[in-house]
């Protein structure tokens, strides 16, 4: 293998002005080999660089980048490919992040929130309802307002009886009035005011005139004002608390 020298392949330098120029120092040590086959891995590695700086060149106008400052390009130049890489794994991240919050089987579960005991809105007379004493007397509750109306079908609820009671007493003349399909037996010394009063309501009358209970069977009260028209309705009661506000404005 040759090496290029700078003089004329005699031992000589040539004179002034003879034989070939110097080589720019930057350059390095040029070695020419003697079989031009061994040149094949240098410019297989100078034409990769080439395509490498090719791509990155259409890269960047694709992403409207502003051109790459000349410069040196080697193999371990890192290029686009690691810019690239990371950007399409952060957008793979995302996508993966949304499909995971919309996929409706995802959704998270909550614990659903129980509000207080449904209240009718709507008003309606009760003074054309008819029941009956313990006996099977008629009465009709037109006059037995104002009152509480408390139907205990399938409850003995005491508790809710006296409590009733002593609200009714606390607000006024305001008659408590315990119903169910067969006239109950109300609980032992409460007293004799207010009017408290164990009347049968065979054909379920209250329930069927009052819409939040035409299809309800759970223990309500219904509070009802001297014209005989619903105030307030409230299914599922356990407590004259619901309703203890309105007693005093029943009149």
């Amino acid at each position: 293998m040759g090496t290029l020298r700078g003089d004329n392949g005699g031992g000589e330098r040539p004179q002034e002005g003879g034989g070939l120029p110097d080589l720019p120092p930057e350059w390095g040590t040029i070695i020419i080999p003697d079989d031009a086959g061994e040149l094949d891995h240098e410019g297989a590695s100078i034409r990769r660089q080439f395509r490498r700086a090719a791509i990155r060149r259409r890269w960047r106008r694709r992403l409207h980048l502003r051109p790459e400052p000349t410069r040196r390009t080697t193999d371990d130049s890192p290029g686009l490919a690691v810019p690239l890489l990371i950007m399409s794994i952060a957008v793979i991240a995302t996508l993966v992040s949304l499909f995971a919050v919309a996929w409706p089987g995802r959704a998270p579960k909550t614990t659903p929130h129980v509000g207080p005991p449904t209240t009718a809105p709507v008003s309606v007379s009760l003074a054309e309802v008819s029941l009956q004493e313990p006996d099977g007397a008629p009465v009709s509750l037109k006059g037995l307002t104002p009152a509480v109306i408390l139907l205990v079908d399938g409850c003995s609820c005491e508790k809710l009886i006296r409590s009733t009671t002593e609200a009714a007493a606390a607000a006024g003349t305001v008659n408590v009035l315990v119903v169910a399909t067969r006239a109950p037996t109300l609980p032992e010394d409460l007293g004799s005011k207010p009017t408290v009063r164990a009347l049968a309501d065979p054909n379920n009358s209250v329930r069927a005139t009052v819409p939040a209970l035409t299809n309800d069977r759970t223990s309500s009260a219904v509070l009802v004002n001297g014209d005989g028209y619903t105030v307030k309705v409230i299914k599922a009661v356990t407590t004259p608390d619901d309703f203890k506000a309105e007693l005093s404005q029943l009149k």
